[in-house]
């Protein structure tokens, strides 16, 4: 699963469903998302850094391999801007994706052999499944009905997902809608003795 930002993972994730006729994670050559947000650095109460996130992620191609099975490239690029110094961060990254029975699988390189589930595509309320990573077990619920969440792209009729990191781990959210993808995600989590909260909202699709 693609982890970005600051020195901290952060899931930057798209979502799919094809079964029923939905599709939470829309896999097609041209597809392109964009994300804005903020990450806010707390210590004692006391906010330290506030920073501006912004997310670009596009399917570029639909012409290579891994294990014999054809997978989808995924780049995107990630800036962020931080204030109190101003200082101008630019990263990219790609990885690797496709559709196997009821899940989107992602390979962070062409020579990866353990996939990580980054999603299940038949989202519906109150499943659940989980995923082992090396030592950890990440579980992931989906909520009870689907919320309305209004983001600066539109509003969305999206299911919630919950992902938690092994038992008592803090939860992390996304918000996933037919025919899009990710339109929300929001967590927080404890760096050293400081809380960061990060938040990032949908801006725009082209969805082919």
């Amino acid at each position: 699963m693609k982890r970005l930002l600051l020195l901290i993972p952060v899931i930057a994730i798209i979502g799919c469903g094809l079964f029923g006729g939905a599709d939470y994670y829309p896999l097609k050559v041209g597809n392109i998302w964009t994300y804005a947000g903020m990450v806010t650095v707390t210590t004692n109460n006391v906010t330290d850094t506030t920073s501006k996130m912004f997310v670009t992620m596009n399917i570029t191609a639909n012409d290579q391999t891994i294990g014999g099975n054809k997978v989808f490239t995924s780049t995107s690029r990630d800036s962020i801007v931080t204030f109190n110094p101003d200082t101008f961060n630019v990263g990219t990254d790609t990885s690797y994706l496709r559709e196997a029975d009821d899940a989107i699988l992602t390979y962070a390189s062409l020579t990866d052999s353990t996939p990580d589930t980054t999603l299940m595509t038949d989202l519906k309320a109150n499943k659940t499944w989980t995923q082992y990573v090396g030592n950890d077990t990440i579980v992931y619920t989906v909520g009870s009905a689907k919320e309305d969440v209004v983001v600066p792209a539109k509003t969305y009729s999206a299911w919630k997902v919950t992902e938690v990191v092994n038992t008592g781990g803090t939860p992390m959210y996304s918000w996933y809608a037919d025919g899009t993808g990710t339109v929300k995600m929001s967590y927080t989590y404890t760096y050293y003795t400081a809380t960061v909260a990060v938040w990032y909202d949908l801006t725009a699709a082209t969805i082919k």
